[in-house]
């Protein structure tokens, strides 16, 4: 039984990961994200996704991907043919984000969805904090690492990476035809690299290895590239700075790590952090101490002592931006962006924000740290495992990908077939 791996997501654009194995009559799709346009995303704000149809409406505008046999039938339009029962499929997600699980809400029942346990707390918490998966979460699976998964002839193992969220993973799947890996998204610079370098060490000469590619279409980094340790310094110093006033912040909250240093810098600095309502009841279903909701606190507790604060607007969608105007500002409030809402200046939002803060003459300042591996990094993680095949995906230039010493390089065209040695087959499902 020949083994081919399509690519439903991330051909030539950052984030929507969708790799599928196929060997005989079973499946396995290694994460299934939001596609992300490679042009105008239609969904921005303020348009409203409509819960009741909001698979059919993405399907219809070629924001989801056509694949067949997954998705449930009651998320379609009638009489659609992808509600038809496809091969067996079964789900492995690398990690939290929406560009690699925001879909995953909407396969078929009962299908077998993994992930790491941490991963699985993450989109727990995400639910109750009301910030669910579309059309619910699916039944997960938690995965432990060195835990082998058999599907019927394919064999997956999960790998703990670095990353900044909780659980990050890469996957290698055991075929008849050979070993392939999956980084999911990784980086070097954070607090455990030695994780994705042992993901190099067990993917090594394997026949296919599959990489995210982000930074090879960004300008190269100048001068060293930023670590937790900066991001870190940076805060503290910056609350030294403020000396009195109020500190404003953009940060990930599903970045655990960082939202447990900055409220311990916080601390030590004589502050307390303040979340929105979902942040707060999203950090405290994961564990996180100290929490500090704006309901316990209120614009009347920030404006009494405005430098005892550090305040987290939610501004996912905008709306409550004008309400920063009641927020006592003073000659050393400053925003501080460290990889939070808006995400930055490639989204349709940052300019709308970035206007108010210089309407409030509030000063903004960006402290964060990249998520993923640098360009020098990814070609690095290339040469080590030293695949028969290397394929760079989640990346707007994955022609920048330059292996070096015998691995060929796959550029490959969506929803196309491949072999473990990247050429094109004949796809018997699609």
């Amino acid at each position: 039984m020949a083994t081919t791996v399509e690519f439903w997501g991330g051909v030539g654009v950052i984030g929507s990961s969708k790799v599928l194995i196929t060997e005989g009559d079973h499946r396995v799709l290694l994460d299934f994200g939001l596609d992300i346009p490679r042009g105008t995303d239609l969904f921005r704000p303020p348009v409203v996704p409509r819960p009741q149809s909001y698979l059919a409406d993405r399907l219809r505008v070629g924001a989801a991907p056509r694949l067949p046999g997954v998705y449930d039938p009651a998320m379609l339009e009638p009489g659609d043919p992808l509600g038809e029962q496809g091969p067996a499929t079964a789900v492995f997600v690398s990690h939290a984000h929406i560009d690699h699980c925001g879909l995953v809400g909407a396969l078929r029942p009962g299908a077998e969805v993994y992930a790491a346990p941490e991963t699985v707390a993450v989109m727990s918490a995400l639910a109750k904090a009301g910030d669910g998966l579309p059309g619910g979460d699916p039944d997960w699976r938690p995965l432990a690492e060195a835990a082998p998964v058999a599907f019927g002839p394919l064999t997956v193992e999960r790998v703990t990476v670095d990353h900044d969220v909780p659980g990050a993973s890469g996957y290698l799947v055991t075929t008849s035809d050979g070993l392939l890996a999956f980084t999911g998204d990784i980086r070097f610079h954070g607090r455990a690299p030695e994780r994705a370098w042992r993901l190099a060490e067990r993917a090594a000469g394997c026949e296919m290895f599959v990489t995210e590619g982000t930074a090879l279409g960004l300008p190269a980094f100048p001068g060293p590239v930023r670590t937790e340790d900066d991001v870190e310094r940076d805060f503290a110093e910056a609350l030294d700075a403020a000396a009195g006033d109020l500190v404003l912040l953009a940060m990930y909250p599903r970045d655990l790590e960082r939202v447990r240093e900055f409220i311990a810098v916080a601390d030590a600095a004589g502050r307390r952090i303040v979340w929105g309502e979902a942040v707060a009841v999203f950090l405290r279903e994961l564990g996180a101490e100290g929490v500090v909701a704006y309901s316990e606190v209120g614009l009347a507790g920030i404006r009494a002592d405005p430098g005892a604060f550090v305040y987290q607007p939610d501004l996912r969608d905008l709306r409550g931006i004008p309400d920063l105007a009641d927020l006592p500002v003073g000659p050393g409030t400053v925003w501080l962006h460290a990889n939070g809402e808006p995400l930055g200046p490639f989204e349709s939002r940052w300019s709308l924000f970035t206007e108010w803060l210089d309407a409030l003459k509030i000063p903004l300042r960006r402290i964060g740290s990249f998520g993923h591996a640098t360009a020098d990094d990814l070609h690095t993680l290339v040469h080590r495992v030293a695949p028969r095949t290397v394929v760079p995906i989640h990346t707007d230039a994955p022609e920048r990908l330059h292996p070096v010493g015998g691995p060929r390089r796959l550029l490959p065209d969506l929803a196309r077939a491949y072999d473990l040695g990247g050429n094109p087959v004949r796809n018997r499902f699609a």
